[in-house]
């Protein structure tokens, strides 16, 4: 045998010596995975088996961020009021919204099943694909956006944004067993998308049994602000707009504490607008 091939020989079970529990932990790693999956079977929010979030879902969750506050009834405020025809505009009333909202889809389907399972179901470890969905949404509110004033201002590296989550009800978040929002937000800071603003928020009430007007009264307590916050921009964070009450809530209770809300993101919207009536009068007719 020539020295090569001793050399050659020798070398796999020089190594094995070296490191002989690799074989080990890798058979044992296995062999938990396969005992997990049995126990608590991966299967995606669509249904799916063998996977945490398929394809198709993480897909859903990549969709381009949309504008949605001009179908939530709250963020409306009186812009304009006429009895008579002015000019080009009929007699009738001008709304303008609050603030940007920005959602990635519409609260039905497969987004539903992927919020519910997320929110109510314990599947935490959806968070972390729904902020790196949320993120760009973030980016683009907090982007200076030509002929768009409302849309954000301009960015500062010394300016950090901040990301506050809309707060559970302490009966929501003893049955979900966490703040899931919060988690959401903190995925976000993992993210470099902003740094989580945590207050000891109190909602007057909860959403669930409540018709349209009793939600626009609702009112959002917080406590006391970070130093470093007071005067500096932020994003609230929610799962699911519907009427836009609770982001009001939010927005007027920042607001009265010297914060400067530059818009809301969301992961999902009740109501996807639709093309407005100038916009369809506008638009060339098609067969």
């Amino acid at each position: 045998m020539s020295a090569l091939q001793t050399v050659s020989s020798a070398t796999p079970s020089s190594r094995m010596r070296s490191k002989p529990w690799e074989a080990l932990c890798r058979g044992a790693g296995a062999a938990a995975g396969a005992l997990s999956s049995l126990v608590v079977p991966r299967t995606c929010p669509c249904g799916e088996e063998d996977t945490w979030l398929c394809p198709d879902c993480r897909e859903l969750l990549m969709a381009p961020p949309q504008r949605v506050e001009t179908a939530c009834d709250a963020l409306l405020l009186l812009a304009d009021a006429r009895v008579r025809p002015r000019g080009n505009d009929p007699a009738g009333v001008d709304l303008a919204p609050l603030m940007p909202v920005l959602a990635l889809g519409q609260y039905t389907g497969a987004l539903q099943r992927i919020i519910l399972a997320w929110k109510n179901g314990g599947a935490v470890h959806l968070a972390g694909p729904i902020a790196a969905g949320v993120a760009p949404a973030i980016t683009q509110l907090t982007a200076r956006q030509p002929g768009d004033e409302r849309l954000g201002e301009e960015p500062s590296r010394h300016d950090p944004v901040w990301l506050v989550p809309v707060p559970s009800t302490l009966s929501a978040r003893l049955r979900r067993g966490e703040a899931h929002t919060a988690h959401l937000t903190r995925q976000l800071e993992r993210a470099d998308a902003g740094r989580t603003m945590r207050l000891r928020a109190r909602p007057s009430s909860g959403q669930d049994g409540h018709d349209a007007r009793e939600r626009r009264r609702r009112r959002i307590a917080i406590g006391t602000l970070p130093a470093q916050a007071r005067g500096g921009r932020a994003v609230i964070v929610d799962d699911v707009v519907t009427t836009g009450s609770t982001l009001r809530a939010m927005h007027d209770a920042l607001t009265e504490a010297g914060v400067q809300v530059v818009g809301a993101v969301v992961v999902a919207a009740a109501r996807i607008p639709g093309p407005s009536v100038h916009d369809m009068l506008s638009s060339p007719w098609q067969d």
